[in-house]
């Protein structure tokens, strides 16, 4: 069998293979004799039709059906010899092959997966955060957590500010039509304290009570809303009500004294171990993060397309089934982005992940699938429950199993980098913006 291979750059290959036309002769031949055995022709007892008429019958189908076969045998027979990996479903092309004697010549176009190695990771330079937590910090965290659960909130007659509370209305309009399913009324948010896009914070600022505003955006095309997905729209809004949250010593020294008198030492131990796992949980995805994001860097991978379109579709589910359930809504930031984007980092962060766990022969540890189980049992009301749950769940388990390779992955990469310790107190790492510190890994 001869094969001939054109490779380009952009991870898509086109093979051409020459098939022997005995070899299809003798597959023609004998799926009509096949036929002709279970086939009744008028004329002809069963079985005994001849062949030019089996042939003239259902000679289309049949040559279809067997160049469709030979042509998936061929091209898996070659996959499989030359080991290589394929994304997606390959396209397959007929040559014409009037002047061919011997063979008949296909090509088929297939998608690989992009072959790289993992350079630098001995150079990569990142931060761990240390933090010594003492009691008169987590004392102090405790006081200002109680401070916040009595917030009280005044109304105001001046232009909005960072940090007011407001009460809007708001209606949409594309190219001046009015679209009324999407009105809400009575909507309150603190500004610049929430998850909406920067442009419904910014446009409020310096506003009074009864200020009508009106801003456009483009909306993106992943947006869960289909209508709205690509367009201009504007935002007609009207503010309600403005609120600044009231700053009273006396009372919140009180609530203070108060929240920790009732304190007893179990559970100032428990809040101070939750602040513990906090701390930890934060630090170790800030190392993570700055370990991945340099990989991303230091080994460019030229994503195919296949995995992209698949990958993006899968995030677009999820983005719509999140919001349905949520009931979310239209101005959340989240749902303003760039699905491609998000989705091109996660398969090159997948892909090294692969690429690691094969060049360093990682293979899954079932001691620690198993204490990996029983943490996340520890989190509901009945864990043993849960831990059945995960032994008969063939998917769950293989999810557990994949975060356990993973975490195997960062532990060999910790080891492999340079890294610079930095203390931090307890309210620079409280205090600190980590909704911009987007977690990437597991």
């Amino acid at each position: 069998m001869k094969f001939f291979i054109e490779k380009n750059k952009k991870n898509t290959d086109r093979v051409t293979i020459n098939i022997p036309k005995k070899i299809v002769s003798n597959e023609l031949i004998r799926e009509f004799i096949e036929i002709n055995k279970k086939t009744k022709i008028n004329g002809f007892r069963k079985g005994k039709t001849p062949i030019k008429i089996i042939q003239e019958k259902y000679g289309n189908r049949v040559y279809y059906d067997v160049f469709n076969q030979l042509m998936q045998k061929f091209f898996y027979e070659f996959i499989k010899k030359e080991k290589i990996k394929i994304i997606g479903l390959p396209k397959y092309v007929m040559h014409e092959n009037e002047d061919q004697k011997e063979y008949f010549k296909y090509s088929v176009n297939y998608e690989v997966y992009p072959k790289f190695e993992i350079k630098d990771v001995n150079l990569i330079k990142v931060e761990k955060i240390i933090v010594n937590i003492k009691d008169e910090d987590v004392k102090k965290n405790i006081e200002k957590t109680a401070s916040y659960e009595k917030d009280i909130w005044n109304k105001v007659n001046r232009a909005i500010k960072t940090n007011d509370l407001v009460t809007i209305n708001y209606c949409i309009y594309e190219n001046n039509k009015k679209l009324d399913k999407f009105n809400v009324e009575k909507f309150k948010f603190i500004v610049s304290q929430n998850n909406f896009i920067p442009e419904l914070n910014n446009k409020l600022i310096n506003h009074f009570t009864n200020d009508v505003i009106f801003f456009k955006i483009n909306f993106c095309k992943f947006h869960p809303e289909e209508e709205l997905q690509g367009k201009d729209i504007t935002f007609k809004i009207k503010i309600l009500n403005v609120e600044e949250k009231q700053e009273n010593i006396e009372i919140e020294k009180n609530i203070k004294t108060i929240k920790i008198n009732k304190l007893s030492k179990l559970n100032y131990q428990t809040i101070k171990n939750n602040i513990i796992e906090k701390i930890k949980s934060l630090t170790q995805n800030h190392l993570q993060n700055q370990i991945i994001k340099q990989l991303i860097i230091k080994n460019p991978i030229n994503i195919p397309p296949t995995l992209l379109r698949e990958e993006t579709n899968f995030l677009r589910n999820k983005f719509i089934k999140e919001y349905k359930e949520k009931q979310e809504n239209i101005l959340k930031k989240k749902y303003h982005t760039n699905l491609e984007s998000k989705a091109k980092t996660r398969l090159h962060i997948k892909l090294i992940i692969e690429k690691i766990i094969r060049d360093n022969k990682i293979s899954v540890n079932e001691e620690k699938v198993e204490l990996l189980i029983k943490k996340i049992s520890l989190k509901y009301k009945k864990p043993l429950e849960i831990i059945n749950i995960y032994k008969k769940n063939t998917m769950l388990r293989k999810t557990i199993k994949n975060i356990e390779l993973e975490m195997q992955v960062m532990q060999f990469l910790i080891k492999k980098v340079k890294i610079i310790e930095k203390n931090w107190t307890l309210d620079e790492i409280m205090n600190y913006n980590w909704k911009n510190n987007e977690e990437l890994f597991a």
